[in-house]
């Protein structure tokens, strides 16, 4: 699992730091994303989340707000908010620091996802068993 790209909704997700290693604290992954994707909007009650921008443009939204970042920019998403992304027109690449065993959402819909299609409802119920909410299905990776 850690250092083996995987797809993810047409993204390359890399697991740099399982949060066993951080003592259950947080875990650090390097994506690469397609472009003119992102999730639906959520939120993670167990920690906050930091994305590190390497390349590329993102539309963040958070908290209602509106905020673009490019290569060099680091925003951060307080615990509990509201918060979704959207790649640019050429994808982009960025280190997040996500809460603890985040790894694992994504690791498992990876799997589900390279057999077949996961609906919206399957991918939210693994979602929420790893720490994350999300508040709707609109907007998600498309």
């Amino acid at each position: 699992m850690k250092n083996q790209p995987f797809d993810f909704h047409g993204s390359q997700f890399t697991i740099k730091v399982l949060s066993s290693e951080s003592n259950d604290r947080y875990t650090v992954l390097d994506i690469l994303h397609a472009a003119n994707i992102g999730p639906a909007e959520h939120q993670h009650p167990a920690g906050p989340e930091t994305f590190h921008i390497v390349e590329g443009d993102y539309a963040f939204f958070l908290n209602n707000k509106s905020i673009m970042a490019k290569a060099g920019d680091t925003v951060c998403v307080p615990t509990g908010a509201l918060h979704r992304f959207v790649t640019g027109d050429k994808g982009g690449h960025a280190i997040v620091v996500s809460p603890p065993n985040l790894e694992f959402y994504f690791w498992e819909v990876s799997e589900l996802l390279s057999k077949g299609d996961v609906s919206f409802e399957q991918e939210s119920k693994i979602a929420k068993k790893y720490g994350q909410i999300f508040s709707d299905g609109s907007k998600h990776w498309k």
